[in-house]
């Protein structure tokens, strides 16, 4: 059964805010247009949403299984809220095409949601802080590798799932359970990404 949906109304301003800044937020305002700029995806611009997911920190490092196997412990908070429980999933999603308008957001308001790549493929995320409506101004986004996933923590506001450059499968980790877990809302004014090129290796362009 999928999840209710409940819609919220745009607001029509917010003021920035330091997890804005702490991203490394930069928008270009071109006419009513709002340009959102991508950074790469890193654990300390990501911190005020939520969890990145990926291998090679030291001190999540664990030798497991007779030393023949590295564990990275202990990477997200999955949290699946009260009387939830948390699930897995496979999503499947078709590659968007450049330059991306950006109309709505969603949030998970009861729980965490997890997106972890499977298809090696870049992926973009765009999210929002949680609280009021978000608005076009406030938007931050960052373009991850194959290899890193993130946690959205509960009520933090993100964008559809963006594949890039190929369909991609992610697993989901998420919540199943009584209540309305999904918010969706449009945004105040016009966004869009216009590129992502990093002038990096496009992870799985060979799969």
């Amino acid at each position: 059964m999928l999840p209710a949906i409940s819609t919220i109304p745009f607001a029509n301003d917010m003021p920035s805010n330091p997890e804005q800044a702490a991203a490394g937020f930069d928008p270009v305002e071109r006419g009513r247009s709002i340009v959102v700029r991508v950074r790469p995806l890193t654990r300390e611009r990501f911190a005020p949403f939520g969890e990145v997911i990926e291998a090679g920190h030291p001190e999540q490092r664990r030798i497991v299984n007779d030393g023949t196997a590295e564990r990275f412990h202990d990477l997200a908070n999955i949290d699946p809220g009260p009387q939830g429980r948390a699930i897995v999933s496979i999503f499947r999603s078709r590659p968007r095409e450049l330059p991306l308008p950006l109309v709505s957001m969603e949030r998970h308001p009861l729980a965490s949601q997890a997106f972890v790549p499977l298809s090696g493929r870049r992926w973009l995320v765009v999210v929002a802080p949680a609280g009021g409506p978000p608005v076009a101004e406030g938007l931050v986004a960052f373009l991850a590798s194959g290899e890193q996933g993130v946690n959205y923590a509960p009520g933090v506001w993100h964008h559809p799932l963006i594949a890039l450059d190929a369909p991609s499968d992610f697993l989901v980790v998420d919540r199943s359970g009584p209540g309305e877990n999904c918010d969706e809302t449009i945004l105040d004014r016009p966004a869009r990404v216009e590129t992502v090129d990093d002038g990096g290796p496009r992870h799985g362009d060979d799969r």
